[in-house]
């Protein structure tokens, strides 16, 4: 399996730290460490590649390697992460998504084509939603609570 993990943009905000950033020189404030913790939680037999859009735009190399695409954001993040949501969906790729927006709006993700919904502490739920891929299943919705939902 080969994932693309992907970290939306920040829009102008506080949150995106522009004019801080210039002056010590820096693309993006925040890297994507969630991300880099989903990596280390799945399988270490499934390929990874990190990309934050912050940083850089996703290349079309990228893009066609992937089997899956994982995004994770926060509530600020929402239009660019909607978009990426899209843009997956629009290459044929599935989808699953996570991290503070994705557990509070979890309708929104799913609204925009996401496949699945890793909600809640991935530290629970990614072993769900893992469990899940190798089954076979195409789509899922993996709570801590064990009230998952196909």
């Amino acid at each position: 399996m080969r994932v693309l993990l992907l970290y939306p943009k920040f829009p102008k905000s506080f949150w995106s730290f522009e004019k801080a950033l210039e002056l010590v020189g820096r693309k993006a404030m925040l890297p994507p460490l969630g991300l880099a913790t989903v990596a280390a939680i799945l399988p270490q037999t499934w390929e990874f590649k990190l990309a934050d859009h912050n940083v850089r735009s996703i290349t079309e190399a990228e893009w066609e390697w992937a089997d899956l695409v994982i995004l994770s954001a926060m509530i600020v993040q929402k239009e660019d992460f909607l978009a990426q949501i899209q843009e997956a969906k629009r290459r044929g790729k599935r989808v699953a998504v996570g991290g503070p927006y994705a557990t509070a709006l979890p309708h929104e993700a799913a609204t925009c084509g996401a496949d699945f919904l890793i909600l809640d502490e991935g530290e629970i739920t990614l072993p769900m939603f893992v469990e899940a891929v190798e089954r076979g299943d195409r789509a899922g919705t993996f709570r801590a609570d064990g009230q998952n939902r196909m």
